[in-house]
């Protein structure tokens, strides 16, 4: 499991460098870009792909290649049915930012205002000897560290490993979470973490008083009309689900693989809502998600879920003299921001309000995974340019 979690993590953080690395701009796009993923799709070399781009005043444009299931033959359709991952981690963003609008979480006091579970936070420290020590924390973890993958928290617990990221509820993880020493001094470096956005995704529920899924259903999902997003699959979604494929390089093919840090899917234990990677979408949920975004924090409904002060606060580099180009829950840029998710969905928002789009697959490890990402980039980047030039 040690080996899966780190495979999946691995996974992520390519993903997020993929779509959002290094470059100010995504590279220049050519007439045939779609053809090339329906190619990849006849090639065997992705099993099935949903692309949605949205430029104001024009339709959106939905392409739909391949299977959800490559076995049954279950064709990929634009209401397919995907684990989005780490795209999650935006989301609780949003959730918390509403929060702050609200006056009920400041983002510059420690977590342990809110979250008793973490009042004893101890830090792995290495002796001259080889030992480690565990010694308290010089400085408390904040929100805004939380958010940000500044805060010192490991990827996941030891429990979380084992058992699956979404196998307690969150308020009972803080207890877990509060027992395991941080990697690194809070504010001292970027650290990519499930744990922190639990951290996050655990603060709204306590200010809240409700069950994070509630908040979320009430505050975001109901109003942008999020139909499909849940942390809980129906019977009905699980028909709908875009099943994950690896590559087995014996035989140079598409095999089946699991969604190795959720489990409960496969085994029917129970889950919980996990702010850190646990939802399901289609890609029109998480369309909606990036418009809204992309308008300053109003819908493509017109319904406004965020002030643009909290849009700009999570699209902002939070990571201050460290190198990642880290906000809140998103990779951000000079022109756009969004997230990856570790079996390759991706969401993209331009600051200017030219675009949104999210690029929908069910893959890991696969040889053209990084190809057919970056026919998703090339497309948006052509959009956003043809959307500036009008």
């Amino acid at each position: 499991m040690h080996k899966l979690i780190a495979l999946t993590l691995t996974s992520v953080l390519l993903g997020a460098c993929a779509l959002f690395g290094g470059r100010d701009v995504f590279a220049q796009t050519s007439s045939d870009s779609f053809d090339s993923l329906r190619q990849m799709v006849d090639n065997g070399d992705i099993p099935g792909v949903v692309v949605c781009i949205a430029t104001p005043g024009k339709p959106t444009v939905t392409e739909v290649y391949g299977w959800a299931d490559l076995e049954r033959k279950a064709p990929m359709t634009k209401d397919s049915f995907f684990w989005i991952a780490s795209n999650t981690k935006a989301i609780v963003a949003a959730a918390v930012m509403i929060c702050v609008e609200e006056g009920l979480l400041d983002l510059d006091v420690p977590v342990d205002t809110y979250l008793p579970q973490l009042k004893e936070l101890k830090i792995e420290k290495k002796q001259d000897d080889g030992t480690v020590l565990l010694c308290p924390v010089v400085n408390k973890p904040t929100l805004r560290q939380a958010l940000s993958h500044t805060a010192g928290f490991r990827f996941i617990t030891p429990y979380q490993e084992k058992y699956g990221i979404d196998s307690l509820p969150v308020q009972r993880h803080m207890t877990i979470v509060g027992l395991t020493p941080l990697i690194a001094e809070p504010g001292a470096r970027y650290s990519y973490s499930n744990l922190g956005i639990d951290v996050a995704q655990a603060c709204v529920e306590v200010v809240a008083k409700k069950p994070f899924e509630t908040f979320l259903q009430e505050r975001v999902f109901d109003p942008l009309e999020m139909r499909d997003a849940t942390f809980y699959p129906s019977e009905e979604q699980m028909k709908r689900l875009a099943l994950p494929y690896g590559w087995n390089s014996n035989a140079q093919k598409l095999e089946k693989s699991t969604f190795s840090q959720t489990p409960s899917l496969d085994d029917g234990s129970p889950r919980y809502a996990e702010g850190g990677g646990g939802l399901f979408a289609t890609a029109d949920d998480m369309l909606k998600f990036y418009q809204m975004l992309s308008g300053n924090g109003v819908g493509s409904n017109g319904k406004r879920i965020l002030k643009p002060e909290s849009v700009a606060e999570i699209s902002k580099k939070q990571t201050g003299d460290l190198d990642s180009k880290y906000g809140f829950g998103v990779v951000v840029n000079n022109e756009w921001f969004g997230h990856g998710g570790a079996f390759g969905t991706q969401g993209v928002a331009y600051r200017d309000g030219s675009v949104a789009a999210v690029y929908m697959i069910a893959v890991t490890g696969v040889p053209k995974q990084g190809a057919a990402e970056n026919v998703f980039r090339e497309a948006v980047a052509n959009y956003a340019r043809e959307g500036k030039s009008n």
